[in-house]
């Protein structure tokens, strides 16, 4: 491997820009270190919504000929949190620290997105001056809702008519079209129930861990759910006495590890399907058994509609709309549960909340007692460009220029592509790397001769 592309691999994978904290650092890495030197002069958008810790990167380099449709190169620094650091066997100094195996590189980010970033900054720095106007943007925020995309799709910045290459990976190849992605946060509200004799004594707490594979969650048949594992087991137990429950670290993770306290010793039983540990504390108060049956309603509910909400889609195969409940958490009076659909381009997405709205409108009736609500947090659009389109045969050429497999496929993520496509402009999505069973998951890693394939491809981009 070229070692300014070796290099700036490393350094970009040990830069943290875990999408809740920020990525101004690494944006003022790209900008100052990798593209400054090089005369190509970036601007940094600090964000109009999340604070100057977050921010966007803008570089615009002018090509010889202006009759032509401007390039987009937009990729995404942020990561998903990093989970459990123990969980990351292949990097013993922890994801932050990249490691190589052979034709493998391990880190956090590796294949979602930093170094697509590196290929087609280095593509840029390398060609000089580029046959059209490029715009090679890196974002903030899409790990939680594409905040970055989206600001800057309202601020004007993106020309419309432009043909961009969104960057996620894709085994090399040109993505065509992807899901979408609907996010809703329910609340049920309860009332504790107190026992006043245990009020006395108080009981020992005890925690049922929980423990599920991590997983995409638009994959998330590739991963097991801890959360609804937790949520069958207390179901069928309703004589345990639930403290709190807290499960999952972000809502596009199928949750690797649910934690469940409980007042009172859980028995066998719930031994052999959890792990028992016992806590340094005590408790007298606990949620009422019936709320783990109205979770347990709820998620048996959503599946159900997924499954038969789903419809036919080319390129897809069944199911079409996939369903991950992906981060859960209780209060005292509370309990805040996240999940996610990814509905196929050809459904609306007024559809899934129709289908939503009255499945907690079903759970009200069945359960009065508590007051159940449910907000939506997130509909990021599904895109599908046209195989005959401009920009898919512009990728093409650049395959066949770079020596690649010319191939194209779809998505099961959703990605920025979708913002992009609703303001006029054109995408796919490509980046080198596995995706499936890789990202969002411990041990993420790239591979090194997809990376430089990646380079070539962007260097004759800009020459077409």
């Amino acid at each position: 491997m070229d070692a300014q592309l070796f290099e700036w691999c490393q350094r970009l994978l040990a830069c943290r820009s875990v999408t809740g904290e920020g990525t101004r650092e690494i944006v003022e890495l790209c900008a100052h270190e990798l593209l400054q030197p090089h005369g190509l002069e970036a601007r940094v958008i600090p964000s109009q919504s999340e604070g100057a810790s977050q921010a966007n990167l803008v570089c615009m380099a002018r090509g010889r000929q202006h009759d032509c449709a401007p390039l987009i190169l937009n990729t995404h620094l942020d990561t998903v949190p990093p989970g459990d650091a123990a969980s990351w066997t292949e990097c013993p100094h922890g994801p932050f620290v990249p490691t190589f195996n052979g034709e493998r590189i391990y880190g956090l980010g590796a294949a979602d997105t930093k170094l697509d970033f590196v290929a087609k900054a280095l593509a840029l720095i390398e060609c000089g001056t580029p046959r059209r106007d490029v715009y090679l943007i890196a974002t903030f925020g899409e790990e939680h809702g594409l905040v970055g995309a989206k600001e800057l799709a309202a601020a004007g910045i993106l020309p419309r008519g432009a043909l961009a290459f969104i960057g996620e990976p894709s085994h090399l190849q040109v993505i065509t079209a992807h899901k979408g992605l609907m996010v809703f946060e329910l609340e049920i509200e309860f009332y504790p129930n107190i026992d006043d004799h245990e009020a006395q004594q108080r009981l020992p707490v005890y925690y049922l861990i929980f423990e599920g594979r991590a997983a995409h969650s638009s994959t998330p048949a590739l991963g097991v759910n801890a959360i609804q594992l937790a949520v069958d087991v207390l179901e069928r137990r309703p004589d345990l006495r639930i403290a709190s429950i807290n499960g999952g670290d972000a809502v596009n993770k199928v949750p690797a590890r649910c934690e469940v306290a409980i007042c009172g010793e859980p028995g066998q039983a719930v031994e052999r399907t959890a792990r028992v540990e016992q806590g340094r504390r005590t408790c007298a108060e606990f949620a009422p058994s019936d709320v783990f049956s109205v979770l347990s309603v709820l998620l048996r509910e959503l599946a159900k509609f997924a499954n038969r909400a789903g419809r036919p889609e080319p390129d897809y195969a069944a199911p079409t709309l996939t369903f991950n409940p992906g981060v859960i958490r209780s209060s005292r009076q509370s309990i805040l549960l996240e999940f996610e659909f990814r509905p196929p381009p050809s459904l609306p997405l007024d559809e899934i909340r129709q289908g939503v709205a009255e499945i907690v409108e079903l759970l009200s009736r069945l359960y009065p007692d508590h007051k159940i609500r449910v907000t939506e947090r997130r509909a990021n659009p599904a895109f599908r460009s046209s195989l005959e389109g401009e920009t898919v045969k512009l990728a093409m050429a650049a395959l066949a220029a770079a020596y690649l497999p010319l191939e194209t496929g779809v998505k099961a993520g959703c990605t920025e592509a979708g913002i992009y496509a609703s303001k006029g402009i054109v995408p796919v999505v490509f980046g080198p790397g596995p995706s499936t069973g890789v990202i969002h998951a411990p041990n993420e890693y790239n591979l090194l001769s997809e990376v430089e394939g990646a380079l070539r491809f962007y260097r004759e981009l800009l020459r077409l």
